[in-house]
């Protein structure tokens, strides 16, 4: 009998992100036999698995697993690292987004108020320049007697 001994993990994948593995060996036997003046050879595998194990990492009977090679399940390992890093940078960039989104539209009201604010001292601003302009354009007799009628207009009881 030749043995050869290989190095694989006995891996199932479950849905909530974590992996129950199994390490383990996968021996090799050569069986020789004959019939009818023929000889025949068959190479046969067993891996074996410690009891402990298989119950500190919740397998059942009849549960189906996946075989991989050591480099393989390492890759594997890497690729769901790598993922996971991917994940959590990708939260942390949503979150600044959210926050660069808010404080867009917080500044975008911002803005949209004080261009209000703008164009409504700007009418005051023109309203006075045309009121300047306004009593410039006069003598000062127009003014003293604008002030005066409207004085009387405001002293006069309404009959």
């Amino acid at each position: 009998m030749s043995y050869n001994i290989l190095q694989y993990y006995i891996v199932e994948s479950t849905i909530e992100y974590n992996m129950k593995f199994l390490e383990s060996t996968i021996k090799c036997y050569e069986r020789r036999y004959k019939r009818k003046d023929r000889q025949y050879t068959t190479t046969q595998y067993t891996i074996n698995l410690k009891k402990d194990n298989v119950e500190t990492q919740n397998f059942e009977c009849d549960e189906e697993v996946c075989i991989l090679p050591k480099p393989e399940f390492q890759k594997l390992i890497e690729t769901y690292q790598k993922y996971e890093k991917i994940l959590e940078e990708n939260r942390k960039l949503t979150k600044q987004l959210t926050q660069a989104q808010a404080n867009y539209d917080k500044l975008r009201n911002e803005h949209r108020h004080l261009k209000e604010v703008y164009k409504k001292r700007e009418k005051e601003v023109s309203h006075l320049q045309s009121e300047v302009e306004r009593l410039q354009n006069r003598s000062i007799f127009e003014i003293i007697l604008e002030k005066l009628t409207k004085r009387k207009a405001i002293e006069e009881p309404k009959e």
